[in-house]
């Protein structure tokens, strides 16, 4: 008796190459993030700036060159910038895209939050 394999319709090879092709040329995937921060009563007292965003992005290109930072203090610090001394209730949200099968790779973090201004006598003196 010889063994056979079962009859697959041809389409069934076509959509699996479709799907993962798909995926690999290009992806774009949005995650929120988490991060401790200040809380109202321990800003209480200080003055409000309101609502500041900030992004930090970092790319790859073929596997080999990566630039850029991504991190968490490089958003927030692009949020605060010149208009806060201090960032509170802040929400994390990431985000990636992909080309063509990660040559090209973007990650960035954004920031948003309420900005505060420090009291004067809690300001380092240079």
């Amino acid at each position: 008796m010889q063994f056979s394999f079962p009859k697959i319709p041809a389409s069934i090879p076509i959509v699996f190459a479709i799907m993962f092709l798909t995926n690999c040329l290009y992806t774009n995937i949005k995650s929120p993030g988490w991060y401790y921060s200040q809380s109202y009563s321990d800003v209480r007292g200080m003055e409000p700036v309101g609502k500041l965003e900030g992004v930090s992005c970092g790319t790859s290109w073929l596997w080999i060159v990566y630039t850029g930072d991504e991190s968490y203090e490089a958003a927030v610090q692009n949020a605060i910038k010149d208009k806060a001394d201090l960032l509170f209730d802040v929400q994390t949200d990431y985000s990636y895209k992909s080309f063509i099968f990660a040559l090209y790779f973007e990650k960035c973090t954004r920031v948003t939050g309420i900005g505060v201004k420090l009291p004067q006598r809690l300001l380092k003196k240079e």
